[in-house]
């Protein structure tokens, strides 16, 4: 296959930083896509969904919810593509709207990332609650802090194919979910007769909340689908290029169809006003069919899933931190590192957010951790709607300095699409503002990324900051 041909920007981007091999199969791309993305944001969070929007609007939710993810991670993917580079998201906005704006998104991610290993420890100790009620949440939360602490501290990145079979099981729980949903509808599968589809219009019937509902949950639905930007962090290292827009539109086709097949199946099960934060939907199914077997079961791995991904943004976030102060866009002692070449002082802080869990103890837990999926939404909100920027940024200097569509080895439809995405998490946005619950949110992510760009508005313009290599 003939070298892509770059215009002067694409090879800065390439110059700042080290290029990456292409031996990753499609297949392997696309199940780090899905099993990145498959986690607490469905088997926990989709009861939040479900009792606030209904059976209709979490059906809603999560459609609108799919699309607009879409339009990023396709923008993303042209970009990665294009200029396959470590540290990318930093690199793209350093290069095409400006280093003030590659430094925040930095710090952005950094941010997101470490209030989802908070996220992850509650949802860890909610089903703990559920399995032994009688030990406090405080001291699940130190007891799960501390394993992530000490599986960083003393054997960071060895992680094998651990990850690739956790992601497995992950797919492996929904279609075992749908198949023996389906027979309890259908056919009365361990509950004697068949379910049937009453749930779907009882209780103030398929749009219970209206339109208002899906508002009302929008970033919940939303948060599901955190986490699909890694397959387009894979285009950089795919076998095959032209297989990016097929790993691209199957990742989120799969995603997309899990969710909704899902959800679809767990409405005609559980009543959506017996659902809650206080407990996986997917096992309060089995509780109420009396199958308190396959209750664990569903428990122990949600339990499972909510640490393994704990543990990936732990050794994620501390390395990230530390490669921001090995470029001094962070506080030097970061960049600190024990004997065994881990970054102690990075670790510590990243894990120091778990300590914020402890507020779960004194506020209800899923109050804590629906706040703390709202901030995750609102930290992607702002990435998101920043790539869609960044890509239609890059296409239109591609075009000024003589690129042409055949030189572009994966292109999305231009500038439709970035458009439409700026539109969509904008919507997101105002829908989120109607709802006092999630507008608490941005008003306290907006003035934090806005001192953070201020900050490094004036930082980058005195050190002349350019983009780095900031490798994960």
């Amino acid at each position: 296959m003939s070298e892509q041909k770059r215009t002067p920007s694409m090879q800065r981007v390439m110059d700042a930083s080290t290029g990456l091999q292409r031996t990753m199969k499609t297949r392997d791309a696309i199940m780090v896509g899905v099993g990145g993305t498959l986690g607490t944001g469905i088997f926990l969070s989709s009861g939040d969904v479900l009792a606030n929007a209904g059976p209709g609007g979490a059906i809603v939710a999560y459609l609108l919810g799919g699309f607009i993810i879409w339009l990023m991670t396709a923008c993303l993917g042209e970009l990665s593509a294009a200029m396959p580079v470590a540290g990318s998201m930093q690199a793209y906005c350093t290069e095409f709207i400006n280093p003030a704006m590659g430094f925040t998104i930095g710090w952005v991610n950094w941010l997101g990332g470490a209030i989802t290993i908070t996220t992850q420890i509650v949802a860890s100790a909610i089903i703990m609650k559920n399995i032994i009620p009688s030990v406090s949440t405080f001291v699940w939360i130190l007891l799960f802090a501390a394993i992530l602490f000490g599986a960083n501290f003393f054997a960071a990145g060895k992680y094998g194919n651990v990850s690739f079979y956790f992601a497995s099981l992950k797919i492996v729980l929904i279609i075992a979910f749908v198949l023996v949903g389906a027979g309890m509808i259908f056919f009365g599968l361990g509950v004697g007769e068949p379910v049937g589809l009453g749930n779907y219009t009882a209780n103030g019937g398929f749009f219970p909340k209206g339109l208002a509902g899906v508002g009302a949950v929008f970033l919940s639905a939303f948060y599901a689908f955190g986490g699909t930007e890694m397959i387009a962090a894979t285009a950089g290292e795919i076998k095959k290029e032209e297989d990016i827009p097929k790993a691209v539109n199957w990742t989120l086709f799969l995603l997309l169809g899990a969710y909704v097949v899902a959800m679809m199946v767990l409405i005609a099960l559980l009543p959506w006003d017996q659902a809650d934060l206080n407990g996986s939907p997917f096992a309060y199914v089995f509780r109420h069919a009396g199958m308190h077997g396959a209750e664990l079961f569903v428990n122990i791995f949600v339990l499972t899933s909510a640490l393994t991904s704990g543990n990936y943004f732990v050794y994620a976030c501390t390395r990230y931190l530390w490669s921001l102060a090995k470029f001094d866009q962070a506080p030097k002692a970061c960049a600190k590192t024990s004997k065994n070449g881990v970054p102690i002082v990075a670790l510590s802080i990243s894990m120091a957010f778990a300590l914020l869990g402890i507020i779960s103890e004194f506020v209800a837990e899923d109050t804590v951790y629906k706040m703390l999926i709202y901030l995750i939404g609102g930290c992607n909100v702002f990435m998101y709607t920043v790539i869609c920027i960044c890509q239609y940024r890059f296409r239109k200097r591609f075009y000024a300095e003589g690129g042409k569509d055949e030189d572009l080895k994966y292109r999305v439809p231009y500038p439709i699409t970035p458009i439409l995405g700026v539109i969509g998490y904008l919507a997101v946005l105002v829908m989120s503002l109607m709802d006092p619950g999630e507008a608490v949110t941005f008003y306290i992510c907006i003035p934090i990324y806005t001192a953070i760009y201020i900050v490094a508005h004036f930082y980058t313009k005195k050190k002349g900051v350019k983009a780095v290599n900031i490798d994960m």
